[in-house]
């Protein structure tokens, strides 16, 4: 057994300590039970201890970044008087270390009653990375442990272990544009995205077509349900600007059978519109559609499709946004984990095949250059992202997020595609058509309702 360890005892003559909140952890494997009473970890943030461990199957696992040097490595902890119990202590760098050997030793807690800090041993850090701090059961934990705290005694100058301010993973962002001349006038504009295998954890949105108003994309919303979400936004935040009157609400127009509609908050209001049944498949695209129609009396329609593989079109719904007489100007995509307690797990997508049509001339305009953007980034924080040209695939563009690995970023552009998009648009535009009929009905049934 390779023990990653440093044979030195714990040492008196120490130069700094760091302490890591033990609720700065995620439970794995993970499920959608895990804020249950099994292990509860994390959540809230303002809870600090890791307690009411029942479950024998499920690790508390830590993501900390470090920087160089040799540290004593605590647990303090309280056990149930009389209890003893037996875990397994795996230490591991995130991304392949050269110069650190994996970590693998018995850990045993005795119990007192009190609380207590055990000496878990001393680790030499080679370069600076996120590492991987796992304990998992041997014995049952029976609900007779709390850990409070992990501390780490550095015993050279330069030293650092912190926890990263976010247990989900960075929300990152492609804003698509044309380096063909263009109008930047859109009234259509079009998207498709694929999902790697093993890249659709939980609690993910894919998202595709983001625009002024509003945006579309796909979601993992639970182990049977996969999402399309298409929403849009009020002129003005109901649920914090004391201005907003009626005028400044979004309106329901109409929607497929299939399709949920009401109204959301918390980031800005609106109206949402989503398909609970859109079974969306990982390696195979979901193709997005999305038109902007201009009316007279100051507002615009924003209507929604989307495809899967080997299926037809399909229709999501129709809003109206008020105080609006714009057209798209490209488009941005991001890729986001809305769950939080999986925030370690890796996630991916690819986005291609991305297109504009230029309201005064019909002319489809290839998306071929993107601008990154990205939420978190600090130092010691949550740098694990990557976006750009993807690697594998030329002609189309990636993002991922997730697990605890170091930043990379590619290209921001690759050559106009040479096949335009061929795409008949007057199905859609009858469905608008037919949108604008049923709009006063739709509109005042959606106002009872909500």
């Amino acid at each position: 057994m390779a023990t990653g360890l440093s044979g030195f005892a714990q040492s008196k003559n120490f130069k700094e300590v760091f302490s890591v909140p033990a609720n700065k952890a995620y439970v794995e494997p993970y499920s959608p039970n895990n804020r249950g009473v099994s292990v509860p970890v994390g959540y809230p943030e303002d809870k600090d201890v890791v307690s009411k461990w029942s479950d024998k199957s499920k690790s508390v696992v830590w993501y900390l970044y470090q920087k160089p040097g040799q540290y004593d490595f605590y647990f303090d902890n309280t056990v149930d008087h009389g209890k003893q119990l037996t875990f397994e202590l795996i230490v591991t760098p995130s991304v392949a270390m050269k110069g650190f050997k994996n970590i693998q030793k018995k850990l045993t807690f005795n119990g007192t009653g009190q609380q207590n800090a055990l000496f878990a041993g001393n680790i030499v850090v080679p370069e600076t990375g996120y590492f991987r701090y796992e304990l998992k059961p041997i014995t049952d934990p029976q609900s007779a442990i709390k850990i409070k705290t992990l501390t780490f005694k550095s015993l050279q100058d330069g030293g650092q272990v912190n926890q990263t301010d976010y247990q989900s993973s960075p929300s990152v962002h492609l804003g698509f544009s044309a380096t063909e001349p263009s109008t930047k006038s859109y009234n259509w504009i079009y998207q498709e995205i694929m999902v790697p295998k093993g890249a659709d954890p939980l609690a993910t949105y894919y998202m595709s077509l983001g625009f002024y108003r509003g945006y579309m994309g796909i979601q993992t919303n639970s182990s049977t349900e996969r999402r399309v979400l298409f929403s849009v936004w009020d002129s003005k935040d109901a649920e914090n600007d004391k201005t907003i009157t009626a005028h400044d609400y979004v309106s329901f127009v109409d929607k497929d059978k299939s399709t949920t509609v009401n109204t959301f908050g918390g980031e800005g209001t609106g109206g949402q519109s989503y398909v609970k049944t859109a079974n969306w498949k990982s390696n195979e695209p979901v193709k997005f559609l999305m038109n902007v129609l201009k009316q007279d009396n100051n507002s615009v329609l924003l209507s929604a499709w989307y495809k899967l593989e080997g299926e037809d079109w399909k229709y999501v719904a129709t809003w109206r946004a008020p105080k609006e007489q714009r057209m798209f100007n490209g488009f941005y995509s991001f890729l986001e984990n809305f769950g939080y307690t999986n925030g370690q797990v890796r996630r991916e997508a690819y986005y291609y095949n991305a297109w504009g049509m230029e309201d005064a001339t019909g002319k489809w305009v290839n998306f071929n250059k993107v601008k990154f953007s990205h939420t978190d980034g600090k130092p010691g924080q949550r740098v694990d992202y990557e976006q750009g040209v993807s690697p594998k695939y030329p002609d189309m563009f990636y993002m991922s997020s997730g697990g605890y690995t170091p930043t990379l970023k590619t290209e921001d552009e690759m050559p106009v595609a040479k096949q335009k998009l061929e795409l008949n648009l007057k199905p859609f535009e009858e469905r608008v058509a037919i949108a604008l009929k049923n709009e006063e009905i739709n509109n005042k049934d959606f106002k009872t309702k909500k």
